[in-house]
């Protein structure tokens, strides 16, 4: 019996301390997002200085029905994890791909979208668009994100390759525009937005891998965890992320 009662208390002290993330982001009105600089057409910053792309507006309407304000907190990407982990802000909507070893540091929510490693190359440098069989055994110089799954892709697949890693993405697609390295692996939607903001750029039409993306919260906040669950499953059935994946993703 004694057992039993101690189960009840450590059960009731959990779930008391579960619902406080979402407590503290409306008792403090305002919702603390980590981003990274940018990933459009996800997120990025626009000539005003503001906050735009897909999962800006679903950050919004979160911030809508919470009834709160957004406040980002940009740092780079490989250290993303801590900082979210350490209380610089409440969650990260930042195209994070969900894989197991985050999952060991952080929580996931359902995945709101899937994407894929793509690669990224020069058309001055490539007349055809390379296959993953042309340059698996190559040992091609490979531009990456540092801490990105594009970077973790690259090391699987391309064994004698020279990864050469950034802090951020316009930092290793830079490499590609300037001939530096030979290729970039990346989120397929950040390199469809790359070929169409720069006509000397090409992508494959082949995935490296498929991966899906979620909202990522502090451990132990099992109920904050639930809500952005049925968020995400909200925005799915309510044809919002359809409508926002037509708007700044078009048929990818």
């Amino acid at each position: 019996m004694r057992r039993f009662f101690v189960i009840l208390i450590v059960t009731a002290l959990l779930f008391t301390g579960l619902a406080s993330l979402i407590d503290d982001i409306q008792k403090r009105g305002v919702l603390r997002v980590g981003q990274d600089e940018g990933y459009m057409p996800l997120y990025g910053t626009d000539e005003k200085g503001e906050r735009v792309g897909l999962e800006v507006e679903l950050i919004n309407k979160i911030a809508e029905i919470l009834g709160v304000k957004v406040e980002y907190v940009v740092v780079n990407w490989d250290g993303i994890i801590p900082a979210l982990i350490s209380g610089k802000f409440d969650i990260i909507f930042s195209g994070m791909t969900i894989t197991p070893e985050r999952a060991l540091k952080v929580n996931f929510s359902a995945p709101y979208l899937t994407v894929g490693q793509a690669i990224l190359y020069n058309k001055s440098v490539f007349k055809t668009p390379p296959t993953y069989q042309d340059l698996a055994d190559k040992p091609v110089k490979i531009a990456v994100q540092l801490g990105t799954t594009g970077e973790f892709t690259a090391r699987r697949k391309f064994p004698k390759a020279e990864i050469l890693t950034f802090s951020t993405m316009d930092e290793a697609a830079f490499q590609v525009v300037s001939k530096r390295a030979d290729i970039m692996v990346n989120d397929s939607i950040y390199v469809k937005f790359l070929t169409q903001k720069y006509e000397t750029l090409g992508m494959t039409n082949e995935l490296l891998s498929r991966e899906d993306l979620g909202i990522a919260i502090r451990k132990g906040d099992m109920e904050a965890l639930r809500w952005f669950d049925i968020f995400v499953q909200w925005a799915k059935t309510s044809g919002l992320i359809e409508e926002l994946h037509q708007k700044w993703l078009g048929n990818e």
